[in-house]
């Protein structure tokens, strides 16, 4: 009886002591260990036991990794439920919008967001569940977050679909691009006044000619000649003046505006006021198809007519004195869905093998002339925060043609 009850104080005392090193043993170190001091029963029934208490320090340190990898990740983490509401809100998304995970968990998502986003979010993510329909969801894109203060900013947004135990969730990762575009915006305005440099000169010659004819006029009145006759010619001379400048103006001043519904036909002719005289000093002929029923584009005018205004002089400076006539091409074109407009040139074409390479930064062919290297590449990023593209095709002896699309404004139906 004495050794019964000392064999059964002995096993338990030796599964405690298997517990206490499970976590420092294998399974095929505790098996070995079992059998040795309990036979082939005892060694399961332990083994089983300890494996599943393995599991479960294995499962609650993996749990207790992810939740510290969500916490001090530089970006912002931020999971909800199917139907919007916030169930995790890591270190970095309080930081960004200024709610305390606390605060933010169980709200719905919506307060991270401005209107009208806002008030069609559950809309969204209704039709979502029902049709399937992707706007956002596994699809990265730029958005506008709302500070708890209401303020805006722009966020890079990428959402995930996932499931546990029959339960959608979704997850963002959201990093704050404010930073990043406001360095986009220097570099934005020190291109265009690069670019207002080298119009300077055609600049001054187109606004020269009206001068001289006011001067003229002035002079002829003076002379007794008609002054109702010479007083039209110098109001429509300084008109001509005053156009022009308030199109540098625009064109040269730090765009802050909101996009708007923006006339391509306009900003054609803003643009050509611009450096219709630089192409004609150099002997360069410009042909223009743009219809008159061209579509309008959500933009902001000044930025497309940065995107134009290089790639007009893009194509001067690549025409050569041999090519016979010294053309630059400007077509515009429309679908249902967007706007087209294209600059040709009849030069020797891209060198070869740089192909898209011509959009990264600091890529140029101009680099001998103090090319930067930065305007393709600002107006590569101008059009696709539109969310267009900006495209090249290229041939030997043939030309370069470069081709934006922009989303045109959709109408809507009267009545």
């Amino acid at each position: 009886m004495i050794r019964t009850r000392s064999l059964a104080a002995g096993c338990a005392l030796i599964g405690f002591a298997l517990v206490l090193l499970a976590t420092r043993l294998t399974n095929p170190s505790l098996s070995i260990l079992a059998a040795t001091l309990g036979g082939a029963s005892m060694a399961a029934g332990l083994l089983a036991l300890l494996q599943r208490r393995i599991s479960g320090q294995r499962i609650a340190a993996s749990a207790a990794r992810g939740d510290a990898v969500i916490e001090t990740a530089t970006e912002g983490i931020v999971t909800t439920s199917a139907t919007g509401t916030i169930e995790t809100f890591n270190a970095a998304a309080e930081k960004m919008f200024g709610w305390d995970a606390g605060e933010a968990i169980g709200q719905n998502v919506r307060i991270l967001m401005p209107n009208p986003f806002r008030d069609e979010h559950d809309g969204y993510l209704r039709r979502y569940r029902e049709t399937g329909e992707r706007r956002i969801i596994g699809i990265g894109r730029e958005v506008v977050g709302r500070h708890r203060d209401g303020s805006t900013f722009p966020i890079a947004l990428s959402v995930g679909e996932g499931e546990v135990d029959g339960q959608t969730f979704f997850t963002a990762i959201l990093s704050d691009l404010s930073e990043r575009n406001e360095m986009q915006r220097k570099l934005t305005q020190a291109e265009r006044l690069a670019a207002v440099g080298e119009l300077a000169a055609g600049v001054a010659h187109e606004v020269n000619n009206p001068i001289n004819t006011m001067i003229n006029c002035a002079q002829l009145i003076q002379d007794g000649d008609d002054p109702e006759l010479n007083s039209r010619d110098i109001i429509e001379e300084g008109q001509r003046i005053a156009e022009i400048v308030r199109d540098l103006l625009q064109f040269a001043r730090d765009d802050q505006d909101t996009p708007q519904e923006t006339s391509l036909q306009e900003v054609v002719q803003r643009t050509l006021r611009l450096v219709g005289e630089n192409l004609k000093r150099h002997g360069i002929r410009l042909r223009v198809e743009v219809p008159d029923d061209l579509p309008q584009v959500l933009a902001r005018p000044q930025q497309i007519q940065q995107v134009l205004l290089n790639l007009i002089m893009n194509a001067k400076d690549a025409v050569q004195p041999q090519s016979e006539p010294r053309e630059v091409t400007l077509r515009a074109d429309a679908t249902k869905d967007e706007a087209q407009m294209s600059v040709s040139d009849n030069g020797p074409g891209l060198p070869e093998g740089l192909g898209d390479r011509i959009f990264e930064p600091f890529v140029t062919t101009k680099r001998a002339r103090g090319g930067t290297g930065l305007g393709l590449s600002i107006s590569k990023s101008i059009i696709e925060g539109y969310g267009g593209r900006l495209e090249v095709e290229t041939a030997p002896n043939v030309g370069t043609t470069f081709r934006f699309f922009l989303p045109r404004v959709k109408e809507t139906g009267g009545g």
